[in-house]
């Protein structure tokens, strides 16, 4: 067991918006961890990009949480579709997914099976299990803190390597999705 595996957290609610403060999923929650423990997951997180890197892990229509600006390519790609459906004078269906609350519903079961299933080996597995397992947060407010709630599904926004562990997590639905297509489609 690391000795980070007790790190406590502290969450702190971001407004997505300045409208309707009042409901709770208006607010982004934001963990905060200790210094240690942020540069330990950043160099996992640098580990693990570099595994995945290496070794084509993830899916090449993933853009999310990666080391070059991928947000220019889907646009790009976007607009040559339309563009290319406007001048064939042909239909385009576009699919927009945004899954609610994706960050906090993934399930810790589903990160450790996907990391076995991607290869990245028992060990890795195993530190980043003890990084979530029995972990606990107490949400800051302006007056006060919760008593600590346990954290049972999701990754935590703003810990370094969460956005790669939810791509982790997310390559199989994509790949399959995807299927064989070497271009960013489903189908012809």
């Amino acid at each position: 067991m690391s000795p980070l595996s007790e790190n406590p957290i502290t969450t702190i609610l971001i407004p997505k918006s300045k409208t309707n403060l009042d409901d709770v999923t208006n607010w982004r929650p934001i963990a905060l961890s200790n210094t240690i423990y942020k540069i330990y997951t950043k160099v996992l997180a640098g580990r693990l990009q570099d595994w995945a890197t290496r070794f084509s892990a993830l899916s090449p229509c993933q853009k999310g949480f990666t080391p070059f600006d991928g947000v220019l390519e889907h646009n790009f790609v976007l607009q040559t579709r339309l563009e290319t459906a406007r001048a064939r004078k042909q239909d385009l269906c576009v699919a927009w997914l945004d899954v609610t609350n994706a960050f906090g519903a993934l399930p810790h079961q589903l990160i450790y099976k996907a990391l076995t299933a991607a290869g990245t080996g028992e060990d890795f597995v195993n530190i980043i299990r003890d990084l979530y397992t029995g972990c606990t947060t107490n949400i800051l407010s302006n007056d006060s803190a919760t008593n600590p709630i346990s954290i049972s599904s999701g990754v935590k926004q703003g810990c370094p390597i969460s956005g790669l562990l939810f791509n982790i997590s997310i390559d199989h639905i994509l790949r399959k999705i995807q299927g064989t297509a070497t271009s960013h489609r489903v189908s012809e």
